[in-house]
């Protein structure tokens, strides 16, 4: 009877298939245990790619404020003083006190200028020619990028570019000898060859005062590199094209210039609006408040017990 009862109670079948059978519901597993469930060669081992891997080699860092060359020991010295001489601590307690508050000051000063360095650091630091090449959109190969930090002022680029010209445009195919796209583009150099040596053979050139020849000029240096006149050919064959580079150059000084601007600004804005900074900043702010209070607390009343004390002390 007793083993009848305990059949029904568990919701097990007889012989004649009276009584229903009950399946069994595994409880639902949350997130950490589905995932302990699996075997160990496809559970998450961190990232596989290198940039999951650089990105999460940076976790444990918070910034570099502390990173700075340490001062003289006489310095930090001379600086307590005057936190001492400030605040005016009678006892030990109070001394202990104002030690961690100078403490705290003197690392939020170090952050401060960690800041400050870097950002007149940046208003000095060579921009690399890679940020300048990708900002630019620079069309030449990478082994070119390195002329966009040469330092030449836009005069020297100008003897340059006419020394290049009168030298290279001179001696053009004829068209009967190549392509029809070839001669077309040839076509165009000798249209605008003798003006060219005209314009570019002066002391200082402004370029919106030749608008019109130097737009010509363009599509020249265009179809030059991509071979579609005797002058890129002639390049091609020698594999330089740092003269059409120049000449690139030459004409985007100001973009050039502007894009320098602007990586100085994003940078210098990375270094304002750091957030390890930020946190390191105000976490220093809350203990340095804290630690006022604490201080400012037993200046105004006495402590009367050592419970009182402790309880005062653990709270910074």
């Amino acid at each position: 009877m007793d083993y009848l009862n305990q059949q029904s109670a568990t919701g097990l079948t007889d012989s004649h298939g009276e009584n229903t059978p009950k399946k069994l519901k595994w409880p639902k597993l949350k997130g950490e245990e589905k995932r302990l469930k699996r075997p160990l060669s496809k559970r998450s081992g961190g990232p596989n790619t290198p940039g999951g891997k650089s990105k999460s080699a940076q976790n444990s860092i918070k910034h570099g404020g502390y990173a700075l060359v340490p001062r003289s020991r006489e310095e930090y010295v001379r600086f307590e003083q005057q936190v001492y001489g400030h605040l005016k601590p009678i006892g030990a307690v109070e001394e202990q006190l104002v030690s961690r508050i100078a403490f705290t000051l003197w690392r939020t000063g170090l952050i401060q200028r960690y800041v400050d360095e870097a950002h007149d650091a940046v208003e000095t630091n060579e921009i690399s020619h890679l940020q300048l090449a990708c900002s630019l959109d620079f069309p030449f190969e990478a082994r070119y990028q390195y002329l966009l930090n040469v330092n030449e002022s836009e005069a020297v680029r100008q003897r340059r570019l006419a020394k290049f010209w009168a030298t290279s445009c001179d001696d053009l195919s004829c068209a009967d000898s190549v392509a029809n796209l070839i001669a077309a583009g040839d076509e165009r150099i000798r249209e605008i060859y003798r003006e060219g040596i005209d314009i570019l053979g002066q002391t200082f050139v402004h370029q919106a005062m030749h608008e019109k020849f130097f737009y010509a000029l363009d599509r020249v240096m265009y179809e030059a590199r991509e071979c579609r006149n005797s002058l890129g050919i002639k390049l091609s064959g020698s594999d330089d094209l740092t003269e059409l580079v120049n000449y690139w150059i030459y004409r985007n000084s100001l973009k050039i210039a502007a894009a320098r601007r602007q990586i100085r600004e994003e940078q210098a804005l990375r270094i304002l609006c750091d957030p390890k900074i930020e946190r390191a900043l105000a976490g220093l702010d809350s203990a340095l408040q804290r630690q006022l209070d604490v201080y400012w607390a037993i200046k105004e009343k006495d402590i009367e017990t050592g419970r009182e004390l402790q309880t005062r002390l653990l709270i910074i």
